[in-house]
């Protein structure tokens, strides 16, 4: 019995540890951390409004700049870390209409899920001007596959689609 109490205390006291870890973690940090990693390929975030949530952080009213080009505005992006469950959220991206010819005009929600189920994947899943996109970067593979089940407007990137039985793709492989 007292072994079983010992096990017992130590389960709860590692997932209070565990918890602690996730709401006191350096949330600024690890944002501060992809802005410099977008600033070597040439991306800045600018205008954004920064915010801390308890397991996780969250951005409003972003500029997307490539290479001092304005490309788009995000409304908000949510980014929530549970270690075993990682989602990031996407929502009201607006393209700038110097670049509607070839991306989509708008995407209303995105989703991007990383779970320790599957630990090859992360989940792609996005609505907008072009549809609905389901997908995912297959780590183990360094490939992304995207499938668009319904597509609309989709000119601007027809052209980098393929087709198969079940209908549009996109696939690329990593080096």
């Amino acid at each position: 019995m007292q072994m079983v109490k010992k096990i017992i205390m130590s389960i709860i006291s590692s997932f209070i540890i565990l918890l602690a870890l996730l709401i006191f973690a350096p949330k600024h940090e690890l944002y501060y951390k992809l802005e410099k990693e977008l600033e070597k390929n040439g991306v800045v975030i600018s205008d954004e409004k920064f915010t801390d949530t308890i397991l996780g952080i969250k951005i409003e009213n972003a500029d997307i700049y490539v290479k001092g080009i304005n490309v788009a505005h995000i409304k908000s992006i949510n980014l929530n870390i549970f270690f075993l469950y990682d989602k990031l959220t996407i929502d009201g991206v607006t393209t700038d209409k110097s670049i509607q010819n070839f991306v989509p005009k708008s995407i209303n929600h995105a989703e991007a899920i990383f779970s320790i189920l599957k630990p090859y994947k992360i989940s792609i899943d996005a609505n907008g001007s072009f549809g609905e996109i389901v997908g995912g970067f297959y780590i183990n593979m360094n490939k992304i596959f995207i499938r668009v089940p319904n597509p609309k407007n989709i000119h601007a990137f027809r052209g980098f689609l393929k087709r198969d039985a079940k209908g549009l793709y996109y696939e690329k492989f990593f080096k």
